[in-house]
């Protein structure tokens, strides 16, 4: 059914004819998929309809699941991250030249996925605005209600498909029969249509605190979504405008107190650590977060997790042996953390760079935020207990570039639950890489970056550094002044706070600074810059998508 549904979504429809000449032979039913006709037809249908979208955009884009590689858009091939495990191979991301062009299997299924989920929404919106009984509504906000989501996501979908592929097709309508003759509209107008898809979702949708469970969508994702897209459009006034409804009129405060659970696990902590703790993501309890993906352990239907820990995290349960020749560990998960394998590993620009005017005072770069430091745990070794230093290995007895890059290298504590994830998941492997904490999407420190992205763009520099410095403050860093604000600082704090929970993709693809900072920090030992090139600032279109649209031109993107 879902691979069907694709194949209407993006254009690949191959249809056989047979040699029977009975027309009703060939007459397509729509019986074993959604169409308007046969799902969505009642209130109860549009909702478990937009639960589903919850659903896939949670397992597509924010589970960080290898076979999707969506964590290919938190880092992966950027300045903040490259593929640890295996920096000499051909990964997605690690040459731009081999494997981002129009063959690669990878970008094809982000195409599709985006347009399938795209199609999900415009069935939605249809059903809504011309299948149900308008009797069947308890009242007009209910319906409005379902519309915003259902917009929002359409909103969301094209925002990354608009932002990789530039021009691309302008799809409101529900795909129901063979189409090979789709267009590539203008991304002015696929701008135009998220603009409209999320005003009104910022009007519709409830207020923060009103929504009806966790993780459920409010007026202030609407705007923060609505600030990021202003902002690829250089329209900084209504930009500003946007995320001052966030900050300004909405509840929300940034943490600034210790909240929640899992207080001092290493025997410290901060306010920072605890955003991240199991169960403190969500409302009342968190006045920060705006928008939460929602993880659960142990459910027969749903839940599920994220592999966060997994993709990013050093996979020290294959260091070895100790120099003493005997097992560094006894087990994988006290000092090792799970089972990781280190997809994403990030540049010397995460790990040190951007800390180094501040090092001992911005709390985000405290021992128990970012571990730096491992430790030899097997009784059995004389080494038990002591850090770890590859000094003490004789000459040649290890594999640098393995060591460096896989097995060990500081690691963000944001992505990983101590103790918890040892009792809800797999024990003997620590959780295995997976985690089942609740994943920031959108929280309240972005909306202050944002805006003072924008208020760059209309040179109020002092503005600027206040909104950054609001976000500094909470981490105890030292005030930026107004002359050092630009683009390149702000990022560099998005980095500081944000790294792996942004699309980093994305914003430096938004902010044209994909290749210049690809360049200058991208620093895979093997191939650093990941051997990116101007006409990179767009992804290729899928070749199979050109191919098979074959009643309409639909060009392909410079360089490719």
């Amino acid at each position: 059914m879902e691979k069907r549904l694709k194949f209407l979504i993006a254009g690949i429809i191959i249809v056989f004819y047979g040699s029977c000449n009975d027309s009703d032979f060939l007459k397509e039913e729509p019986l074993d998929f959604l169409t308007p006709t046969n799902s969505y037809n009642t209130p109860d249908g549009i909702e478990q309809g937009v639960d589903g979208l919850y659903s896939s955009i949670r397992d597509k884009w924010y589970s960080n699941n290898i076979p999707l590689q969506s964590y290919g858009l938190f880092g992966l091939g950027t300045d903040v991250a490259y593929d640890g495990e295996t920096p000499e191979g051909q990964r997605f991301l690690t040459n731009y030249e081999t494997t981002i062009t129009p063959q690669e299997p990878l970008i094809e299924t982000w195409w599709l996925t985006l347009f399938n989920q795209i199609q999900r929404a415009n069935l939605l919106i249809h059903s809504i605005d011309n299948v149900v009984d308008n009797d069947e509504w308890a009242n007009e906000e209910q319906k409005n209600h379902f519309l915003s989501e259902a917009r929002f996501f359409r909103a969301w979908c094209y925002r990354i498909a608009v932002t990789l592929w530039g021009d691309i097709p302008l799809i409101t309508e529900v795909i129901e029969e063979a189409k090979v003759d789709f267009q590539r509209a203008p991304v002015g107008s696929i701008y135009e249509l998220i603009e409209d898809d999320l005003i009104f979702a910022s009007e519709n949708l409830p207020s923060p605190g009103e929504e009806a469970k966790p993780g459920r969508l409010t007026q202030g994702a609407a705007l923060h979504l609505l600030t990021e897209v202003y902002l690829a459009e250089e329209k900084f006034d209504l930009a500003v405008n946007a995320a001052s409804k966030v900050i300004d009129e909405m509840g929300y405060s940034l943490m600034t107190e210790r909240f929640g659970n899992q207080f001092n696990v290493f025997g410290t902590g901060d306010v920072y650590w605890d955003l991240f703790r199991y169960d403190n993501q969500n409302p009342p309890r968190n006045k920060e977060t705006i928008w939460a993906i929602q993880f659960e352990p142990n459910q027969e239907l749903g839940g599920g997790g994220n592999y966060w820990s997994g993709i990013y995290g050093p996979r020290l349960e294959k260091f070895g042996l100790a120099p003493d020749g005997k097992p560094a560990f006894e087990n994988v998960y006290s000092d090792t953390l799970g089972v990781q394998v280190a997809r994403a590993r990030g540049t010397s620009l995460v790990f040190y760079d951007v800390w180094e005017d501040d090092w001992e005072n911005d709390i985000r770069n405290a021992p128990h935020n970012i571990k730096r430091d491992f430790y030899y745990e097997n009784p059995n070794s004389s080494y038990d207990g002591k850090k770890i230093d590859l000094s003490e290995f004789s000459s040649g007895a290890r594999n640098s570039l393995k060591d460096t890059t896989n097995f060990m290298y500081p690691f963000f504590m944001k992505g990983w639950q101590p103790v918890v994830q040892a009792t809800i998941s797999d024990k003997s492997k620590g959780g295995g890489g997976t985690i089942h904490t609740d994943f920031y999407a959108m929280r309240l420190a972005e909306t202050y970056l944002l805006r003072a992205e924008a208020y760059l763009g209309l040179n109020e520099k002092k503005s600027a550094a206040e909104d950054v410095n609001k976000v500094r403050s909470r981490a105890k860093a030292t005030p930026v002044k107004e002359e050092e604000v630009d683009l390149d600082f702000i990022l560099d704090e998005r980095i500081r706070e944000l790294y792996a929970e942004e699309m980093r993709m994305i914003v430096l693809l938004r902010t044209n600074k994909l290749v210049e900072r690809t360049k200058k920090y991208h620093d895979n030992p093997l191939l650093p810059g990941a051997n990116i090139q101007e006409h990179n600032k767009l992804w290729p279109i899928p070749q199979s998508q050109i191919d098979l649209n074959y009643d309409a031109d639909f060009d392909q993107n410079p360089g490719y």
